[in-house]
C-alpha cells in the first residue's frame, strides 16, 4: 500500500463544526452522554467492495467483532470505543445498518437511502441519554456517495449532521466544499480506466503472462506508463490501483475537473496502432459513479489506446440476462471488458464468451476478458480466485481499485473526524 495516500484526516474541523449550529433542525453533537452512535448505509451485502468498506469502518471504530466472518457485512457489530481529542474515552455503537436495495432488487439505491435515513432519524428522534434528549444518531457513514447524497435528501436531515461517502462523485465533491459531506474516497477513476484499457490492449496485441500486467504499469509499454501505483495479485488475477481520500482540505484540487483534466499524462498514443473492437458492459444504467466519473474517461481513452467499444451495453442493476443476451447476439469482439451485475456471475460470463469464441481448454482464446469495477466473488462475498484461472482463455484479469485499502482510508477518515469532534 502506498502510505503517502493515507494522511491523517482530521481536517477542516473548525469551519465544518461551526456550520453545524445553524438552521432549525440542527445536529446536536457527537457525544450522546459518553456514547457515539452511528448509522451505516450498506450498498450490497454480498459485494466485496461493500464488505471492505464496512470492514474498514468497523475496525477503525472498534465495532467489528473479534470473530470475523468472510464478509464483514454479515457480522453483528459490537460496542467499540474511541478516544476523543479531549483525552476522554467514548463508547461507539453502530445503532443502525441496512442494505439499500429497492423493490426491484437493485442495490446501492439512492432513493432507498433517502427513505431509510428518514425512518432512522424518526426512530431515534426522541432517544435520551445522560445530559440531553433527542436525536440519538451522532453521524452517518455510507458505502458510496450516491447513498450519502440520498441521505442528505431526507426531509428530516439535521443541518450539519456529519456523513461520509465513497466514490468522489462530482455532486459529493460540491457537498464537501459546502460542508455537508465530511469526506469521500477517490477510486482513482482515471487510472482505473487507463488500467482497464492498458491490460486489454496488451493482451489484444499478443502479450501474455506478466507482460499483460507489467507493460504500461510498472514499466513503459507501447502506450506509455500509468503514473499511479498498481499492485498485481497473482492468486486473484487482479490489478489494483491505489485510492486517495478527499476532504475539505484538498477538495479544491478535484472539484470541477473534467475528464480531459484527469487524463493520465503518462499515457501516449502509439502511431499506427490498429483499432481493436471491444465489448464493454456497464452493470447499471443509473450508476452515478460509472456515468459521471468512469465513462467520460473511457470515451477519451478510446482514442489514446485505439480501442473502439461502440455501443455501451448497460444492465438494469438487477439481473445479468440483458447483458448476456447482448454478448450472445453481438459479433465476436477483439476483447471483452465486463462490469458484472452480480459479483457471483463471473463463471456465467466466461461461459457465454467462451461459447461465442469457440474457446476450449485445448484451444484457448487469445481474446482477453477484463472484469472491472465489480470483482468476482463467491456466495459468501469472498473474492473468487478459482474462477479466474479459466483455461479456455489466455487472459482473464480483474482491473480495479484496491478495495481493502479504500476501506482503511474511509475508516481512518471517519475515526479522525470523530476524534477531533470530541473535544
Amino acid at each position: 500500500m502506498n502510505k503517502k495516500l493515507i494522511p491523517v484526516l482530521a481536517l477542516g474541523m473548525v469551519s465544518i463544526l461551526a456550520a453545524c449550529n445553524k438552521g432549525g433542525n440542527t445536529w446536536q453533537g457527537m457525544d450522546k452522554g459518553g456514547t457515539v452512535n452511528y448509522a451505516l448505509l450498506i450498498g450490497q451485502i454480498d459485494h466485496n467492495d461493500s464488505a471492505a468498506r464496512t470492514k474498514g469502518i468497523r475496525e477503525a471504530l472498534g465495532t467489528r467483532p473479534a470473530t470475523h466472518a468472510t464478509n464483514a457485512n454479515t457480522e453483528t457489530p459490537v460496542e467499540g470505543s474511541i478516544v476523543g481529542s479531549n483525552g476522554k474515552t467514548y463508547k461507539v455503537v453502530e445503532i443502525e445498518h441496512a442494505e439499500q436495495k429497492n423493490t426491484a432488487g437493485a442495490t446501492w439505491d439512492q432513493g432507498t437511502a433517502t427513505s431509510t435515513t428518514e425512518t432512522w432519524l424518526n426512530k431515534h428522534a426522541n432517544d435520551t441519554w445522560t445530559g440531553g434528549s433527542g436525536q440519538g444518531i451522532s453521524f452517518f457513514v455510507s458505502n458510496n456517495d450516491g447513498m450519502a447524497v440520498g441521505a442528505l435528501g431526507a426531509t428530516n436531515w439535521p443541518t450539519g449532521m456529519p456523513i461520509f461517502g465513497y466514490d468522489s462523485n462530482a455532486d459529493a465533491l460540491q457537498y464537501i466544499k459546502d460542508g455537508k459531506i465530511m469526506g469521500t474516497v477517490n477510486q482513482n477513476a482515471s487510472d482505473q480506466a487507463a488500467g482497464i484499457f492498458m491490460a486489454a490492449r496488451n493482451a489484444m496485441d499478443g502479450l501474455t503472462g506478466a507482460d499483460v500486467y507489467s507493460k504500461g504499469f510498472s514499466v513503459a509499454g507501447d502506450f506509455g506508463k500509468i503514473t499511479a501505483n498498481y499492485t498485481y495479485n497473482e492468486t486473484n488475477k487482479s490489478m489494483l490501483v491505489d485510492n486517495f481520500a478527499i476532504t475539505s482540505a484538498n477538495v479544491d484540487k478535484y472539484l470541477g475537473k473534467t475528464a480531459t483534466d484527469l487524463i493520465d499524462s503518462g499515457i501516449t498514443k502509439k502511431s499506427g496502432a490498429a483499432t481493436k473492437n471491444v465489448f464493454l458492459s456497464i452493470y447499471s444504467s443509473s450508476d452515478t459513479f460509472l456515468h459521471s466519473n468512469v465513462l467520460p474517461l473511457m470515451k477519451l481513452y478510446q482514442d489514446k489506446f485505439a480501442i473502439n467499444y461502440g455501443n455501451t451495453y448497460e444492465g438494469d442493476g438487477n439481473t445479468e440476462t440483458g447483458i448476456l443476451d447482448k454478448i450472445d447476439a453481438a459479433s465476436a469482439a477483439d476483447g471483452y471488458m465486463i462490469n458484472m451485475i452480480k459479483t457471483t456471475s463471473t463463471a456465467t460470463y466466461l461461459d457465454h464468451i467462451a461459447t461465442k469464441l469457440n474457446a476450449t481448454e485445448a484451444a484457448p482464446s487469445s481474446v482477453p476478458v477484463i472484469f472491472w469495477n465489480r470483482q468476482g466473488t463467491d456466495a459468501q462475498g469472498a473474492v473468487d480466485s478459482a474462477v479466474m484461472t479459466d483455461k479456455r482463455f489466455k487472459t482473464v484479469l480483474y482491473v480495479g481499485f484496491d478495495a481493502i485499502q479504500g476501506g482503511v482510508l474511509q475508516g481512518t477518515m471517519v475515526a479522525d473526524y470523530v476524534k477531533a469532534a470530541l473535544k
